[in-house]
């Protein structure tokens, strides 16, 4: 079970089997440098379905510009999407974790 959201049960032939939602599988990261390999460690993390949310409030300037244009080039490779969370906080996912709208209603409950 996640932190924010409750799986949806379905009942199938007196099994209860537990649905995983896409916001069940977030990933939150306070950044704290720029190295490649921990940055490429988040991006395989993230093509293979975990949305990530990054603050970026621990980075310089320099430090956040490289990860932000790292994150976009693979965002964009997959067609993914950027939502700036609050000021120094993103979130960055592949298109497909939008699909079963966990994602919309998480968001929308901490962005408000």
């Amino acid at each position: 079970m996640g932190l924010f959201s409750v799986g949806k049960k379905k009942k199938q032939s007196g099994i209860v089997e537990e649905k995983k939602l896409m916001s069940d599988l977030i990933i939150f990261e306070q950044l704290k440098n720029d190295d490649d390999g921990y940055l490429t460690g988040l991006a395989d993390k993230m093509l293979a379905g975990n949305p990530l949310i990054l603050s970026f409030e621990a980075l310089d300037i320099d430090q956040a510009n490289k990860v932000i244009a790292f994150f976009s080039g693979v965002i964009y490779a997959d067609k993914g999407e950027i939502v700036n969370v609050k000021e120094k906080v993103f979130m960055f996912a592949t298109s497909d974790v939008f699909d079963d709208g966990s994602i919309e209603e998480f968001l929308k409950d901490i962005v408000e």
